[in-house]
């Protein structure tokens, strides 16, 4: 028996791969300048990860 992996569609893709620039960028900005304060904008992009991912797994009835 083979499962499908369930991927997100509609909002909930469009909060993760928001989530995904945003996350590389402030790390990699917070890298390049040495400014730990921009790690704040890399949080804030793990979270719209987090927020789309939890989006999928309730549209999917918590299947993972």
């Amino acid at each position: 028996m083979t499962s499908q992996t369930p991927t997100p569609q509609g909002f909930a893709l469009i909060l993760v791969f928001t989530g995904v620039a945003i996350a590389i960028a402030g790390s990699v900005a917070a890298l390049v300048t040495g400014n730990r304060h921009l790690m704040g904008i890399a949080a804030v992009g793990f979270a719209l990860q987090f927020a789309g991912w939890v989006r999928n797994g309730r549209r999917n009835g918590g299947a993972r």
